[in-house]
């Protein structure tokens, strides 16, 4: 039950005393619904398709329905106002327009801001969410007419408007001409273009932790700097893939196929021009190489790839098993993960690295 805890603020203690397993998981799916609304909305600004509009509806039900499921009621209450304007759109009583997608990404912006400082405070302001409610609310009861997009400009510059007062209170830091250290560098590259897809969501981090622990466990083999920077950067080429390749669902050409398999040069490339990354530039550039020989892009073969590389082809097929993809909509578990990569043992992984690898998800799973 929501209780306010000052006339201009509200909190949920239902919520907040939840484990905090579940408010990481709450905040992660919320993450996920916000970025999948907010990728329909700029296909939808590019002429996208009616598909398009049902997946932002689907997009902005899952978000109230997280809401729903934790208690916040006054979020939830907010998200179906929101929702109900979506859905004139997709039930064709009312016509998108560039305004009114612009309006929705505000309005999650706004939400997304409201949880994380209910979360990270233990209350958040009131008056603002009562402020959105209202617009929402005034916007679906406009009538039985078309929705004008003069309607969603008087209410984004109501929302810029705060947004731009409150950034004007505070000066801009000053930008620096300094070089950053390397590795907070490379932890920037890999939150990149993870970002680049709905699908990814921190993979390059799981990566790193999970090539650090087979690492460990293998006695180090390799050098833990030089692994985790490998581990951070072995998809970043990928960013340089036109968007149409990079996101494309379903298989790709042959000539598609290439230009995505060049991401271990790029990203080799980019790690050996940092200086003093010579190994994970290695490590990166064979990544994809198979322990028979077929991989890409030299058909090396079993210990003539470099020993972090095999290590990091066996994670790198574990966290795209485990996570969602386009072709998709469902994450794997753990156990058919490890399941079909012990299936592939000597045609595509290092058997006793894959051996190892299996302990290491066990404690994986122990823990969760």
């Amino acid at each position: 039950m929501n209780t306010a805890s000052s006339v201009d603020s509200f909190t949920c203690p239902e919520f907040l005393g939840m484990e905090r397993t579940i408010i990481d998981d709450f905040v992660d799916c919320t993450r996920e619904a916000c970025e999948e609304a907010e990728a329909c909305v700029k296909e939808l600004n590019n002429d996208g398709g009616t598909a398009y509009v049902h997946r932002l509806f689907r997009a902005m039900h899952s978000l109230k329905g997280n809401c729903q499921m934790v208690g916040l009621t006054p979020f939830v209450e907010l998200l179906h106002r929101v929702e109900e304007i979506v859905a004139r759109v997709r039930a064709e009583q009312a016509p998108y327009f560039r305004e009114l997608g612009e309006f929705l990404l505000l309005a999650i912006d706004e939400v997304e801001d409201l949880l994380n400082d209910l979360i990270a405070n233990g209350s958040t302001s009131d008056v603002r969410r009562k402020k959105l409610y209202e617009l929402c609310d005034a916007l679906q009861k406009s009538g039985n007419q078309d929705f004008q997009p003069q309607q969603f400009k008087d209410a984004i510059a109501l929302l810029d408007g705060k947004v731009s007062s409150k950034e004007a209170s505070g000066k801009a830091p000053k930008v620096l001409l300094e070089l950053q250290d390397d590795m907070l560098m490379m932890h920037r590259f890999a939150q990149q273009i993870d970002h680049l897809s709905i699908y990814r969501k921190n993979r390059s981090e799981q990566a790193a932790q999970l090539t650090e622990s087979l690492n460990e466990a293998l006695g180090f083999p390799v050098d833990a700097r030089q692994l985790q920077a490998a581990s951070l950067m072995h998809d970043v080429g990928m960013s340089f893939i036109p968007h149409s390749i990079f996101n494309k669902e379903g298989g790709l050409s042959r000539e598609e196929l290439k230009i995505v398999q060049e991401h271990v040069v790029t990203g080799s490339q980019m790690l050996l021009r940092f200086g003093g990354w010579d190994e994970a530039a290695r490590i990166v550039l064979d990544h994809h190489e198979r322990y028979d020989g077929y991989g890409y892009p030299n058909g090396l073969k079993g210990q003539e790839i470099h020993a972090g590389a095999r290590m990091l082809a066996i994670v790198d097929t574990f966290c795209s098993i485990t996570n969602e993809r386009s072709d998709r909509s469902y994450k794997r578990s753990l156990l058919s993960a490890i399941s079909e990569i012990n299936a592939n043992i000597e045609s595509q992984f290092d058997p006793r690295m894959v051996e190892t690898f299996n302990d290491v998800v066990r404690k994986l799973i122990a823990r969760q």
